[in-house]
């Protein structure tokens, strides 16, 4: 039997005997002429037991223009010959470079095939946990929007009273005649005076029921010379009384600083 190996890929090609070896080697000649190429292979005789018998290299077409019978001349035809220990070992080194390559391949393939499949394993398990956070964040979420509402309700429990506390405001700032309407008899229009100015905006900022007295904090910005804009804090004291033109009587004097 008999073996080549091309030199360029290590594909491999057996055959029984020395007339179908020569008429492959014939074709290869042929197609490389028809290229305008070359190309070198070994050849390998081997007995029934595939051991090697006799090996050479052979590059076609030949520089010389032999034919390939020519260039083997005697090989396949000496049965009991056999080749030299150094060509033996070349021989063997080609197949097992070839096997180590598939054996990597078949390693590669088997790696990727495992972490592939506990990828589909764990998706479940991640999905499911991330579902589980959700919830967790959500419910946390609720638990803090109803701890918070109290809060916003305690703010604007006196609707009335911020009410009457912003038009007291305008007039205030505005020192309107009739800003004595707004007080109670303890308190007199000469202990509100201040400048002339015009509230850009009243903000809420707290408001404090104590007893009958309501303590209400506001943040406002005032228009001052020169539309120069300053926020000041403004906190009032009111309680509602019935005789009162408005509802409501500022009953202590107000407290006014600058905001921050």
């Amino acid at each position: 039997m008999f073996r080549i190996q091309n030199q360029s890929d290590g594909k491999e090609q057996e055959f029984q005997n020395l007339a179908a070896l020569l008429y492959a080697l014939e074709g290869e000649e042929k197609r490389c002429l028809q290229l305008n190429m070359r190309a070198s292979f070994y050849l390998f005789h081997l007995d029934k037991n595939e051991e090697v018998l006799e090996s050479m290299e052979l590059t076609i077409p030949s520089q010389e223009d032999k034919e390939v019978q020519e260039l083997i001349g005697e090989f396949g035809r000496k049965g009991d010959a056999k080749k030299p220990f150094w060509k033996r070992s070349k021989s063997k080194q080609q197949p097992q470079a070839i096997n180590s390559s598939n054996s990597n391949d078949s390693q590669s393939k088997t790696s990727f095939s495992t972490l592939l499949k506990g990828l589909i394993w764990w998706f479940p398990v991640l999905l499911s946990l991330a579902s589980i956070y959700l919830s967790l964040e959500t419910l946390q979420l609720v638990k803090t929007q109803s701890q918070v509402t109290p809060k916003v309700e305690t703010v604007v429990t006196n609707q009335k009273a911020d009410v009457f506390c912003r038009y007291f405001i305008s007039s205030y700032f505005s020192q309107s005649p009739n800003l004595g309407d707004y007080l109670s008899e303890k308190l007199s229009i000469d202990d509100l005076k201040t400048d002339k100015v015009t509230p850009v905006s009243v903000l809420l900022e707290s408001q404090e029921i104590k007893g009958d007295t309501t303590l209400v904090t506001y943040v406002v910005n005032i228009k001052e010379a020169q539309d120069h804009v300053s926020s000041k804090r403004l906190t009032l004291a009111v309680r509602a009384d019935k005789k009162a033109q408005y509802g409501y009587l500022v009953i202590k004097k107000l407290r006014l600083t600058a905001y921050p």
